[in-house]
């Protein structure tokens, strides 16, 4: 980490797909900057912001600060889940009733699970989730908990198998299993 800036992650669009990137002779750098919501950071204006960014790219070498042709800033609230003392506590409650409400939902990604996944997972448990409305039997919550579960084949492609779904309790069976907050 460089204490010097305070971007804390940078991506190159153009590296992900050049259909990313309108102009093909230019490039798109998303420079990511954590705040929270009414903090200094989060408040500054789009112009300050982009000021801003471009000196950090200055600062890191990674570009000089005149060939930066233009800027956008997008505020995203809420972008990662906030992890406190009750959080698997609170995540259980959700997931219990959503299994004995709401059986055919499928909560995918960061938001959708409330849990922190890098971006391939976020994506996976999206694509999974679709698989399992077309029949499949994905265990979206193993994503990104198992080493194993997520493999690579010889050829490098991932390899996802199908898991069995846990049986959801009947109602009678509700009462025996003791509230979340008291396990």
């Amino acid at each position: 980490m460089n204490s010097r800036v305070q971007v804390a992650r940078i991506q190159n669009f153009k590296n992900w797909s050049s259909e990313m990137v309108p102009d093909h002779r230019y490039t798109m750098l998303g420079l990511e900057y954590f705040c929270f919501e009414g903090d200094a950071l989060w408040s500054a204006s789009d112009e300050e912001l982009i000021a801003i960014a471009r000196g950090e790219l200055a600062t890191l070498e990674l570009a000089n600060s005149a060939d930066v042709v233009d800027g956008v800033v997008v505020r995203q609230s809420k972008a990662y889940p906030m992890y406190d003392h009750s959080y698997s506590i609170n995540v259980g409650r959700v997931r219990d009733f959503l299994e004995r409400e709401a059986c055919n939902l499928q909560v995918a990604g960061r938001n959708g699970m409330h849990k922190y996944d890098n971006q391939d997972h976020a994506m996976l448990t999206g694509l999974m989730a679709a698989r399992n409305v077309m029949g499949g039997s994905f265990d979206l919550w193993r994503v990104n908990s198992d080493a194993e579960y997520l493999e690579e084949d010889s050829d490098g492609d991932a390899v996802i198998d199908e898991v069995e779904r846990p049986e959801i309790p009947s109602l009678a069976t509700l009462d025996l299993i003791p509230p979340a907050r008291d396990r």
